[in-house]
């Protein structure tokens, strides 16, 4: 007998208890249609009460199971005039230890508690190469361009190998170049802790990936090469390889690049260079930054290849070995260096009270980068309740960037080098007892380095200085220091409810040393106020406590930072103190709905102290013809946060939807006093009463099972008001709108031919006092897949770009891109050809608006190419 779907719905509702009559938590009820295919499940809470709904009537079986009890399954019948239907259900104790329960769907998805495991081969269409592009067809994860995952709204924390983790947060390098081959399952872990100790104890709300390899790749080398080289093209190429090894225990994985076509094989690795989580500790985005910048003006709405012309070459390297039963160590390595060219031109018109210029910029940029990264981890687990971990961490980079600049006409050259040297070095010791609490003790000393050097061979700034300059140097030794200490217990409590508690010392010591000066051919001049050498301390002596209650469906959290601070700022000619008290309140609560419901909401308040840069009294040089200076004394700066949100998700609904509500509100906040003319800006941080942030995200996923296709929608709306000044404006408002639009439908047909349509659109408004601009832009692509046979495969990209403001020669772009492959013998041999840019576009121009102006950049692009490549697997 078939199920009959129908509108009206049944709700049934059960309480599971022993025969002692005790309710019995956690028990899965596992509905199955006439065919025993599952179509709905639920678990009991803590009253032993379950509840599901069904939209069709007919037979069903009810299986209810629970580790250490006999399974109830039974057979009824629904009626379409039944609108409820309750049952008490006893479940008599079994003796025999039964294993893990894994419910099992239609689709190849297996879930245990927590994790969800996804049947790598069920997802593949074949025309994958790396992991990245397997992960990028798996219900609920998405890829960012720079490499980041997300699973639904949260960002990935590592990206593991059988349980092993190789690059921490710069796991793109695995996903970008790993191949896909190998793979047999992907997990994902939520709820998932760094600390093995901490997993039971903690509430986390991390989520985790974990890739399992199939059996016949385990214990044994294997890998691929594949070498490109330009076709009727100019000299392009484009070499890679990787070699693994993946054991229980030793695993390897070596990863090499060279290539010229743009393409990006390590994401971003600043999180890994300096705010790795591989183990807990303190002093999370405490590094410090560059004091200038020269940007290369990339297009940010391009795909990346379109404007990286590059000259890239990286080696990575993550080895685990375990050294005795109790050790493990873990080493990764990384070195990496390329050049990248950027060339622009950029118009730029100013129009704010009385102030009415145009600037005319035209750029060439050579950036040659080089970065090496070393870091050793060592895990003894003293006991299985103890453990000690330290990392260290030596990162060392150069950035030299040259630009070829002519503005308003003037020719002139510039030159930036940096070099920032970081070394950092993490110890805790963790201590675990009676199953449920938990101690860790953490300490960190970390140093970095990043002095500059800037150069420019024609002063632009003549309405500035009076003195007749030339050129000018800038002169920077920038340096910090840390050092932070923390006791964290974690006490689990029996109704699952946790109380957490931290106390700690952290110490950051930032020395700033800058020489401007101008010159000319026969003298040198050093304009005051333009000079620092400084010192800022900031001492922070903090204690944070927390605590999860939970009941049911419900969770309520709350916690409370106390912090006292020391800081100093000392100059040649004073030293400011200043020792404020603060407390950093946040709740949170949430309330399951149902299994697939969940509504969550938040509110915080949270007080910052002022920086460095915020704090020092003298202009700094940030870019050629900007100076910013901070406000000279300490402030506290604040604002409040409130969120809202509905999410309707679960791996087994054909269609999930959330939306988020939130808002923001800044009591004290810093600001900027600009002097603006056409060749320098000045800029002063002021110290100012705060606007508001109203922000809506909806995003809606549904799966059209009879079309075999999946649609996205994704809407944003956000408000946003400032204050700042400008010219002797006095304090002025400046009102920021945006509503952003993203469409997609992705088949998933069991055929020769496939699609990805998608289009994103947003409205944007800058509104100030005698000031206003709208400007709309838009992206349409077209992405179509056409296999012949499991040999061949192809590939065809269309992209459309639309920026509303330009002239009509500017405002419209359009890019084909393609991609054909055959195998032989299996897929131990691949030979393609790929296609950039056939149409040979050789610029793109955008648009931009702010609350002083707007501007319009061109950029040159990545020229037409084909490129053929022969790939081996080993």
């Amino acid at each position: 007998m078939t199920l009959n779907y129908s509108w009206s719905q049944t709700r049934l509702e059960g309480n599971v208890v022993s025969t002692e009559n005790l309710p019995i938590s956690n028990a899965s009820v596992i509905i199955r249609n006439s065919d025993n295919r599952i179509t709905n499940y639920a678990f009991t809470n803590e009253e032993g009460n379950y509840t599901i709904i069904l939209n069709y009537h007919g037979k069903i079986q009810i299986e209810i199971n629970k580790l250490g009890f006999e399974k109830i399954d039974n057979t009824i019948t629904i009626t379409k005039t039944q609108k409820n239907l309750q049952s008490k259900i006893v479940l008599q104790e079994n003796s025999t230890l039964l294993e893990d329960i894994i419910i099992k769907i239609d689709n190849p998805v297996q879930v245990r508690g927590d994790t969800l495991e996804y049947d790598a081969l069920a997802f593949s269409t074949g025309r994958e190469q790396v992991v990245e592009d397997l992960l990028k067809n798996i219900p609920g994860i998405s890829v960012e361009k720079d490499g980041t995952i997300k699973y639904e709204d949260k960002k990935i924390e590592k990206v593991m190998v059988d349980g092993d983790d190789l690059f921490n947060r710069g796991y793109s390098i695995l996903t970008k170049n790993m191949p896909n081959k190998p793979l047999n399952k992907v997990q994902v872990l939520k709820r998932y802790s760094n600390n093995k100790l901490l997993k039971g104890i903690e509430n986390s709300d991390k989520v985790a990936l974990n890739l399992m390899i199939q059996e016949d790749y385990k214990d044994v080398w294997f890998g691929d090469i594949s070498l490109g080289y330009g076709i009727v093209s100019e000299n392009r190429y484009d070499v890679n390889g990787n070699l693994m090894n993946f054991s229980k225990n030793f695993k390897n994985f070596l990863s090499y690049n060279l290539n010229n076509v743009g393409d990006d094989r390590v994401g971003s690795l600043d999180d890994m260079f300096y705010n790795n989580s591989e183990i807990e500790s303190v002093g999370q985005n405490a590094q410090l930054y560059n004091t200038m910048n020269i940007n290369s003006g990339t297009a940010s709405r391009l795909k990346d290849h379109r404007t990286r012309i590059n000259n890239a070459e990286h080696v990575a390297l993550s080895s685990i070995i375990p050294v005795v039963e109790k050790l493990k160590l873990k080493l990764t390595g990384f070195i990496g260096a390329d050049e990248n060219y950027s060339f622009n031109s950029l118009t730029e018109v100013v129009d704010v009270d009385e102030t009415y210029f145009t600037n005319a910029e035209i750029n060439s940029y050579k950036n040659h980068l080089k970065k090496g990264y070393l870091n050793l981890l060592a895990t003894y687990d003293i006991s299985a309740f103890q453990m000690l971990q330290i990392s260290s961490v030596w990162n060392q980079g150069n950035n030299n960037v040259d630009n070829d600049m002519i503005f308003n006409g003037v020719s002139t050259l510039e030159k930036l080098q940096t070099k920032n040297t970081f070394t950092d070095q993490k110890v805790t010791f963790t201590h675990k007892w009676k199953e449920k609490n938990a101690l860790l003790l953490k300490a960190r000393y970390f140093s970095n380095k990043i002095p500059q050097l800037y150069n420019i061979n024609d002063f632009l700034m003549d309405d500035l200085f009076s003195f007749d300059a030339k050129g000018m140097d800038n002169t920077i030794r920038n340096g910090k220091t840390f050092i932070g200490v923390e006791a964290d217990f974690k006490l689990k409590q029996v109704n699952n409810s946790v109380i957490e508690f931290q106390i700690g010392y952290l110490n950051h010591q930032e020395d700033l040393n800058i020489s401007f000066q101008l010159f000319n051919d026969n003298s040198r001049f050093y304009p005051e106020n333009f000079q620092t050498r400084s010192s800022f301390t900031l001492g922070d002596i903090y204690a944070k406590s927390a605590y999860t209650w939970i009941r049911k469906s419900f969770k309520l959290n709350s916690s409370i930072d106390i912090h006292q601070l020391f800081n100093s700022f000392t100059t040649l000619k004073s030293t400011k103190k200043s020792q404020p008290f603060y407390i950093n309140p946040t709740l949170n609560a949430s309330f399951e709905l149902s299994p697939t419901q969940i509504v969550t909401a938040s509110y915080l308040v949270n007080f910052q102290s002022t920086s460095m840069e915020d704090v020092n009294d003298t202009y700094l040089l940030t870019s050629s013809r900007s100076f910013q200076k901070g406000l000279g004394e300490f402030h506290l700066t604040d604002f409040q946060m409130g969120t809202l949100r509905y999410s309707i998700r679960h791996y087994l609904n054909r269609y999930n939807f959330s939306i988020n509500l939130n808002y923001r509100t800044q009591n004290k906040v810093l600001s900027s006093q600009r002097l603006i003319e056409q060749n320098s800006s000045l800029s002063q941080t002021i110290f100012i009463k705060g606007g508001e942030t109203y922000s809506v995200n909806l995003s809606s996923t549904y799966s059209l099972k009879p079309l075999l296709s999946t649609i996205k929608v994704d809407v944003g709306y956000v408000n946003s008001t400032t204050f700042n000044e400008v010219n002797d404006s006095g304090l002025r408002k400046n009102d920021f709108y945006d509503i952003s639009y993203k469409l997609s439908w992705k088949s998933n047909f069991r055929s020769y031919f496939n699609f990805l349509l998608g289009s994103e659109w947003s409205v944007s408004k800058v509104k100030s006092s005698n000031f206003e601009n709208r400007f709309t832009n838009g992206f349409t692509f077209v992405d179509l897949y056409y296999d012949i046979g499991d040999r061949f495969k192809s590939k065809f990209v269309t992209e459309y770009y639309y920026f509303g403001n330009l002239p009509d020669n500017q405002k419209h772009h359009t890019f084909i891109d393609f991609e054909l492959t055959y195998r032989i013998i299996g897929d131990k041999y691949t030979v393609g050809v790929r296609g950039n840019n056939l149409l040979n576009k050789q610029n793109f121009t955008s648009f931009y608006a702010t609350d002083i102006g707007y501007s319009t950049t061109t950029y040159r692009l990545m020229p037409r190419y084909l490129i053929g490549s022969f790939k081996i697997r080993f």
